[in-house]
């Protein structure tokens, strides 16, 4: 009896033993490593997010500043290239009456020459008749024919009134050759001075594309780079954070849109109310040809944009405006300024396709414009764009719309 006693004693001593002892093991265990996160790993990983977060914001900050200075120096290269295309467009028209002035010089002192020579033909005329060997009273003497005095005395006096009138006319002759001579002098110069304008704003339309394509180059590397920090912080693929800048993108673009034309709309209402533009040369209807320059202008989409070009293969925005009118009968410069100057205005509410919408640095002045786009339908035009981009349709509504179209005619 004792002997079972002492057993059933030590049974109950290991059993109760085990679960005593694991518990304070898991007790010291849990005092040395806890199971959940402690305070100081959730402020370390508060502090990783937000630090993710501020280089991510950090990032798009970039993207937009580049996004930014590609528009600032697209700007400046539409504005220089307009400055060439009018300097060109104006060497054009100063060539043409240099050379209408020469011809007009041309063809007053060869007049000249010939009042010269009739009146030296009339006075050797006069001089022969006033000679002792036509003398009427001479003639009346030596025949006793009073009828030869009459004629002869007769054909002194027309002799005397021809030379008059020869006379009055050299004078004139010599005064328009001397005229149009200066007129001519002028024109050549002007024309001199248009060409020296030309070629500063060629070199200037130059160096500026150059820098435009320098900062699409390296926009292009910096974004690459920035696109691929951004895909790793936010643990998504390059592919997908392009998609995103370019959701980025539409939605300032949409935004800008909508202010643009917001701003339209009250310059409208402004100009109705008897502003300046109100008193403008108004179109008064749709031109003859229009949806040929349309139809001309959609079959060059894709094609690159090119400053100063004007086709067939590339084209600067008054070049693909300028050509595409011209395949339709009507003449425009190659410059988005005097197709702007030039034209009958029309209301941006008037619109009809093949008008011409125009953008401004300043859009109360309009020798600030420096682009143009044809309208294909409400609210969307036809344009070349900017170097690096091809003949494209967008939306008229962008920063520097101008309150007013043209209609071609």
């Amino acid at each position: 009896m004792a002997e079972r006693t002492t057993r059933r004693a030590l049974l109950l001593a290991f059993a109760t033993a085990v679960p005593v002892a694991a518990i304070a093991g898991l007790q010291g265990s849990a005092a040395a490593d806890p199971v959940y996160p402690s305070q100081g790993d959730v402020d370390a990983a508060q502090a990783a997010a937000a630090a993710k977060a501020g280089q991510v914001a950090s990032l798009q900050a970039q993207l937009a500043a580049q996004q930014d200075q590609l528009d600032a120096a697209q700007t400046k290269l539409s504005v220089a290239a307009e400055d060439y295309d009018e300097a060109q467009a104006l060497l054009q028209q100063r060539t043409t009456e240099a050379t209408a002035a020469e011809a007009a010089a041309d063809r007053a002192a060869a007049a000249y020459e010939q009042a010269r020579t009739a009146l030296g033909r009339v006075a050797s005329e006069q001089y022969r008749g006033g000679s002792d060997d036509y003398s009427p009273l001479a003639t009346v003497v030596t025949t006793g024919d009073i009828e030869d005095y009459v004629n002869g005395q007769a054909t002194l006096d027309h002799l005397a009134g021809n030379r008059a009138d020869v006379q009055q006319q050299a004078a004139d002759a010599k005064a328009l050759a001397q005229s149009t001579a200066a007129q001519a002098a002028a024109a050549k110069s002007a024309q001199e001075a248009a060409t020296a304008q030309a070629a500063t704003a060629r070199a200037a339309a130059q160096q500026a594309a150059d820098a435009a394509d320098a900062v699409v180059a390296a926009t292009q590397q910096q974004t690459n780079a920035l696109l691929a920090q951004l895909a790793t912080l936010q643990q998504t693929t390059v592919q997908l954070e392009q998609q995103r800048q370019a959701g980025i993108e539409a939605e300032r673009q949409a935004a800008a849109a909508a202010a643009a034309q917001a701003a339209a709309q009250a310059a409208a209402r402004s100009s109705a109310g008897g502003g300046s533009a109100a008193s403008v040369r108004r179109a008064a209807g749709p031109t003859a040809g229009a949806n040929t320059a349309v139809d001309w202008a959609l079959a060059q989409l894709g094609k690159p944009y090119l400053w100063a070009a004007d086709g067939p293969d590339s084209f600067d925005c008054s070049g693909l405006t300028m050509q595409a009118w011209g395949a339709a009968g009507v003449s425009l410069p190659h410059s988005s300024r005097m197709q702007y100057s030039g034209e009958a205005k029309v209301d941006l509410a008037d619109l009809e396709p093949g008008d011409l919408v125009f953008y401004a640095t300043d859009t109360s002045d309009p020798s600030t414009i420096h682009h143009v786009g044809m309208v294909i339908a409400p609210g969307t035009m036809v344009e070349a764009p900017h170097t690096g981009a091809n003949v494209r349709t967008s939306s008229i509504y962008r920063s520097g719309l101008m309150s007013l179209g043209t209609r071609p005619s």
